[in-house]
């Protein structure tokens, strides 16, 4: 994939790690979303709205539609997995005990301030355990 070769900068790696609880979280629902069945069509069919003209230059067809919304769907889906694996694939690069901690705490979706009072360090410590981590992380 796309995101598995490609080299980030130590600032987009903090980024990614920034937003690993956000992509799992959107992982999980868009794979929900992906299950569930979706029902309706975009083109009315009875009623009223039925005589009324259709848009012109867009496809009115209710099953390519749907498939069109599938396909973004299932290219975001892939864009966010690859970015979380970007990170859990270089994880176990992580060796020191308090970087692991600081860093895991992190993932879980805690702020740089309450991962300093869980761990006993300032703010800016957590900031530069952080930036360590996002060196050994890089290609």
């Amino acid at each position: 994939m796309k995101y598995e070769t490609e080299t980030y900068s130590t600032e987009k790696i903090m980024d990614m790690i920034n937003s690993y609880p956000y992509y799992i979280s959107k992982i999980k629902e868009l794979r929900a979303q992906y299950k569930s069945d979706v029902g309706g069509g975009a083109t009315a069919q009875y009623g009223i709205e039925s005589a009324m003209p259709k848009a012109q230059g867009t496809t009115s067809d209710p099953v390519h539609n749907e498939v069109e919304r599938r396909l973004r769907m299932d290219a975001e889906l892939s864009r966010l997995e690859a970015k979380a694996r970007y990170i859990q694939n270089r994880w176990s690069r992580i060796t020191d005990e308090r970087m692991a901690l600081v860093f895991n705490l992190r993932l879980d979706g805690m702020t740089y301030q309450s991962i300093a009072e869980e761990v006993g360090v300032s703010t800016t410590r957590v900031y530069q355990i952080m930036k360590d981590a996002c060196l050994l992380m890089k290609d």
